[in-house]
C-alpha cells in the first residue's frame, strides 16, 4: 500500500502492508497487474499548454471529451519539480488510469508558482487566471499545508469552481461544480530504510518502524535512495516514478469513493463489497489498484457525464 499518505483533505488512517495511509474528502468553500513491459515502457509526452493570458477560450475549454484533464502546479516554496519530471510522472499516472478505467489522463498545463501561501492560495491563483479553461483536476506538487504531504505523501480535497464551471466527472461525494485537487510530495520515498528521523541515511539496516517495523532489515540503494531490501520486488519500487504516480491516482480517485476510508484496499468494507474472504490481502493487487478498492474505478467511470 502507499507509504504514509494523506492528512487534511482525505483524513483517517488505514493499515497498510508497508506503511500507513490517511485520507477523507473535505470540500473546500474557499477557492483559494501489468507486466514488466508496461511498467517500463515510458515514452515522454508533451504537456499541452492552456490558452495564453488574454485569450477567450470556450466555456470549460480545459476539459476534453472522454478524458480526465489536469493542470500541474509546482509549489516552488516547497521542492523544485522540473517540467520533464512532471511529464514523466504524469505519463506513468496516465498509464495506470487508462489500464484501470480506459479513460485517459491528459495533462493540459504546467505552471510554477513561487508566491507561496497555503495550498488553497496556489489553487486559487490558478483558478482565477484560467476561469474559462479549467481542467477536471489539479495536481499540486507541494509539501502541503503544515508539511502534511511531506510527512504523509499526499492528500486531496474538492475545490468549488467559479460560476459557470461544470466538471464532466460528477463526484458521488461532493456533487457537481467541483475541481478535484491532489496535493502530492513528489519525492516521497516508498519503504525508506536506515533514515530514522533524519533526511539522510543513518544506518545500513532499518531503524524504528521502518520496513514494516522489522528492525535490522538490510537497506539497499535503489532509484536514488535507501530502500528496504525486501521491498524491491514491489510494484511501487519498480520505476522511479511509480510511487508518485500511484499517489496521484489514489488522491484523484478519492472523491469518487463513496465509502471514504472504507474504500481503501483490503478494508473489511472493501473485502465485503468485492466478495473477498474477510482477511484477504494481496500486495501486488493492492499496489496495482493504487491502494483503492477496485470498485472505486467503476464509480469513477460512472461519474462521467459529458
Amino acid at each position: 500500500m502507499l507509504n504514509s499518505r494523506g492528512a487534511g483533505g482525505w483524513l483517517a488512517a488505514g493499515a497498510l502492508a508497508v506503511s500507513t495511509l490517511a485520507c477523507a474528502i473535505t470540500p473546500s468553500t474557499t477557492p483559494t497487474e501489468p507486466g514488466p513491459e508496461s511498467l517500463f515502457a515510458f515514452t515522454p509526452t508533451s504537456i499541452q499548454e492552456m490558452p495564453p493570458p488574454g485569450a477567450t477560450p470556450a466555456p470549460n475549454a480545459g476539459q476534453q471529451a472522454g478524458a480526465f484533464t489536469v493542470a500541474v502546479i509546482v509549489d516552488q516554496q516547497s521542492e523544485p519539480v522540473s517540467r520533464p519530471q512532471a511529464e514523466q510522472v504524469m505519463d506513468e499516472a496516465g498509464r495506470f488510469l487508462q489500464q484501470l478505467t480506459s479513460i485517459n489522463l491528459v495533462t493540459i498545463d504546467f505552471v510554477e508558482d513561487d508566491a507561496g501561501g497555503p495550498v488553497n492560495d496556489l489553487a486559487g491563483r490558478y483558478v482565477s487566471s484560467h476561469p474559462d479553461a479549467l481542467p477536471n483536476g489539479l495536481v499540486i506538487f507541494s509539501y502541503g499545508d503544515g508539511g502534511q504531504a511531506r510527512v504523509s505523501g499526499g492528500y486531496s480535497y474538492a475545490l468549488p469552481g467559479p460560476a459557470g464551471y461544470r466538471n464532466g466527472f460528477v463526484s458521488p461525494v461532493t456533487g457537481e461544480g467541483q475541481i478535484y485537487v491532489a496535493v502530492v510530495h513528489f519525492s516521497h520515498k516508498y519503504a525508506p530504510c536506515g533514515y530514522g528521523d533524519a533526511d539522510t541515511v543513518q544506518s545500513g539496516t532499518s531503524l524504528g518502524g521502518e520496513c514494516r517495523n522489522q528492525p535490522g532489515t538490510a537497506c539497499l540503494e535503489h532509484n536514488g535512495y535507501s530502500i528496504c531490501s525486501d521491498s524491491l520486488p514491489h510494484l511501487y519500487a519498480s520505476t522511479p516514478a511509480y510511487f508518485a504516480a500511484s499517489t496521484i491516482i489514489h488522491q484523484l480517485m478519492h472523491p469518487f469513493s463513496p465509502g471514504g476510508d472504507g474504500d481503501h484496499y483490503s478494508t473489511p468494507e472493501c473485502n465485503a463489497r468485492m466478495g473477498y474472504p474477510e482477511q484477504f490481502y494481496d500486495l501486488q493487487e493492492a499496489q496495482y489498484h493504487n491502494d483503492l478498492c477496485p470498485y472505486v474505478y467503476e464509480e469513477f467511470v460512472k461519474s462521467y457525464r459529458p
